[in-house]
Formats: structure tokens, C-alpha cells, sequence
């Protein structure tokens, strides 16, 4: 077990705020998010520096999933190894649920030409069934009840098919009506999100399962996929904008019978991608900007009708250092972020993030906003674009 040192940045806003709180020890006024509070997680200046870890997942518990040459689940500072079974060779871990088990998949290697999907239990994994007569398969997400679910590779032609698991056996969810897709994520009414071929393969189309039902739940012109469903029913991911697959947006369904939500776009995307959310409607994922050398990614939230780019609260030195947010991965219910920073394209120069809200009372906010006032501070605004 290693421990993180852990890299903190606050805004002098935000220490006022916390000041006012103390102060005036109100309860029971609605929260407001006036600021992050900045961690590495031990990926820039820890223990894991230099190694090009990035966090995927985080639960609600605040475990987070690190993806490297090896891959972690970090909780409180610790990171714990996940552990091969005998004889696998590579490691790959999708995302954790708020009882600390974990998706994933090990390769058996090139010779054996082989990938178990596993459940793991802390860092030890239990290997799932494949379907029948093929050699691969891969659990990308699970729920609170240890439902998975994500693709396997049939024996039929090699196609992928979407599949859950329960207990350890799978189950083949079908498509849209043509040959392959994969399922993405599953929420604890065992909903399920991904994307599958339309009759003829004729399209790529965001897909729901319930139970034996399967809904194309359509574009905005061409193709789409989903990544992410809440306990709500609402569901994230991306369409092309335009039939010949050209314009990737982020979109939103308020649910498996509405049509795809076109998202509001940071100033100056060229695209953008929503990857996950949360219960509360908090949506994840990164932008693609036009610059004026040429473009940036941008780690990107949007929360209600704002969007945001989540690099204005990465620390001032980090920025002048040449550090980026490039990708937000994933959001819990308590609003904390985690996702990719990148500096410049070597080697070095990938890491990850995690960005834990403040939240304010909000006659607490309106006293922090006073003592601002009377400091001569300025507060950080987030951008809002309809």
C-alpha cells in the first residue's frame, strides 16, 4: 500500500465562504457549489507521478478507480493493486460501485489468445462466464446489486455482442436488429445503456435495455451512442449531428422514450462529448475548441442550463506549468469530479485529477459574496451559454 500526499488548492473566495460558515453556523438553506477544491491524487506530484495515471470512475464513497501500466482503487490516500488471476498477463478495470466492487476484464495473453471478464471484490477478482464458445469478453460497468453488463465476442463470425452478467452468468441482450453492439453502463433498476447495429447494419444507434424490451433511443442525425444512465432514468452520451457522421455533440434523454437532447456547447466548440452523470442531472465529459492555434480539449460539466469549463479552478501554478483539464470521466452524487490532465503531449505529461465541490448555504454565499465585496476579491463566474 502506498500513501498519496494529496495537492490542495483553495481560492481565497472560497476560505471567506468557509470563514462565513463558522461564523454564522447556518443549517438547512440549499447548497451551492462556489468553488473546487484541487487534488492530484498523487498523479502529478505523489507517488504515481510520471506513470500516466488517469482516474476513470469514482463511487459514492469517494473510491476512485486509477487506470495505468497498473491499475488502482484509491481510497483515503491508499491505493490498492487489483490482482490478476494465474496466468493473466494485462489488467483492465471499468467502473466501481459504492461497495468498492469493481468491473473489469484480464488478458490471458497473445498466445492464449483469451480475455476473462472478472468481478473484483476489493482487488481480487472472480472470473465471469463468456458466451458460449467464444474466448472474449469484457465487463465495462456495474450496479449496486452486482449486476454487470458490457460486450463478448461471439462465436458466430467474431461479432461483439452487448451481454450482462448476473452472478456469473451471462446473458446475451440482443440489438437494434443488426449484428453487434455493447451495453455501457446499468443503473439498480437494471436498466441498461450502450449502442447496437440497426437492421442490416445499416446505422449505429444509441440503444436502452429493460428486461426482453429494446428502444432505439434515435440521434440527432447519424450515428449515437449512450455511456451513462442515472437512478432517474436519464441517459448521456454523444450523436453526429448530420446523416454523412459529421458534428459530434453531447447529448441528453430525459428517458428512454424522449428524443436526444442537443446540450449547450462551451464558446467556440468544434465538439463535445458527454461521457457520464450523476443522480442530481450533473453531466461530465470534455469539449473540443477551436483556439487560435488550432484546438484544445477541455475538461467540460454541465449542471442545469450552465456549462463549464472545469479548468477554471485547475491551481494558477499547474496552468502556468503548461497543465490542462482535458476529459472530466466521471461525477458522483456529491458532485465530485475526477478525469485526465494533460501538459503538452509527451510521455510525462498525463495524469489525472479529481475536483471535490464546496458547498455553501446560500444565505452563506450571500455573506461570502459580502465579505468578497468588502476585500476588493473578485469571484471566478461560470460561463453559462443557451
Amino acid at each position: 500500500m502506498e500513501k498519496s500526499p494529496v495537492f490542495h488548492t483553495r481560492q481565497t473566495l472560497q476560505r471567506s465562504a468557509l470563514l462565513a460558515i463558522g461564523v454564522l453556523a447556518l443549517t438547512g438553506s440549499p447548497a451551492l457549489a462556489l468553488d473546487y477544491v484541487f487534488s492530484d491524487l498523487g498523479t502529478i506530484t505523489g507517488p504515481l507521478a510520471g506513470t500516466q495515471s488517469v482516474p476513470q470512475y469514482i463511487n459514492n464513497q469517494g473510491q476512485v478507480v486509477i487506470s495505468a501500466t497498473n491499475h488502482y482503487l484509491y481510497s483515503a490516500g491508499t491505493y490498492t493493486r487489483y490482482q490478476s488471476l494465474p496466468g493473466g498477463k494485462e489488467v483492465q478495470v471499468g467502473n466501481v460501485n459504492d461497495l468498492g466492487h469493481t468491473a473489469g476484464w484480464i488478458s490471458l495473453g497473445e498466445e492464449v489468445d483469451a480475455t476473462i471478464p472478472v468481478r473484483y471484490d476489493g482487488a481480487i477478482p472472480t472470473p465471469l462466464q463468456v458466451l458460449g464458445g467464444g474466448t472474449q469478453a469484457y465487463a465495462q460497468s456495474i450496479n449496486n446489486h452486482d449486476q454487470l453488463v458490457g460486450n463478448a465476442v461471439s462465436n458466430d463470425h467474431g461479432t461483439i455482442r452487448p451481454v450482462r452478467w448476473d452472478g456469473t452468468a451471462v446473458t446475451d441482450l440482443g440489438t437494434l436488429g443488426g449484428t453487434s453492439g455493447t451495453a455501457n453502463d446499468i443503473n439498480d433498476a437494471g436498466a441498461i445503456v450502450g449502442e447496437s447495429h440497426t437492421p442490416n447494419d445499416a446505422s449505429l444507434h444509441a440503444t436502452h435495455w429493460n428486461g426482453s424490451t429494446i428502444t432505439d433511443l434515435g440521434s440527432l442525425g447519424g450515428y449515437s451512442a449512450a455511456f451513462g444512465i442515472n437512478e432517474a432514468g436519464q441517459i448521456v452520451g454523444y450523436s453526429y449531428v448530420n446523416v454523412d457522421n459529421s458534428g459530434v455533440s453531447a447529448v441528453k434523454w430525459l428517458s428512454a422514450a424522449d428524443a436526444p437532447i442537443d446540450l449547450p456547447s462551451l464558446p467556440g466548440t468544434y465538439e463535445d462529448m458527454a461521457i457520464q452523470l450523476n443522480n442530481v442531472g450533473q453531466v461530465v465529459g470534455y469539449s473540443v475548441v477551436d483556439v487560435v492555434d488550432g484546438v484544445e480539449v477541455t475538461a467540460t460539466l454541465w449542471d442545469g442550463d450552465q456549462v463549464i469549463d472545469l479548468n477554471d479552478f485547475l491551481p494558477p501554478e499547474l496552468a502556468t506549468a503548461g497543465w490542462r483539464l482535458t476529459s472530466a470521466a466521471d461525477i458522483n452524487d456529491h458532485g465530485v469530479i475526477v478525469g485526465i490532465a494533460q501538459k503538452g503531449w509527451t510521455h510525462d505529461g498525463v495524469a489525472g485529477f479529481q475536483l471535490t465541490p464546496v458547498p455553501v448555504p446560500a444565505a452563506v454565499w450571500l455573506f461570502g459574496s459580502g465579505l468578497v465585496g468588502l476585500a476588493g476579491l473578485a469571484r471566478r463566474r461560470m460561463q453559462s451559454t443557451h
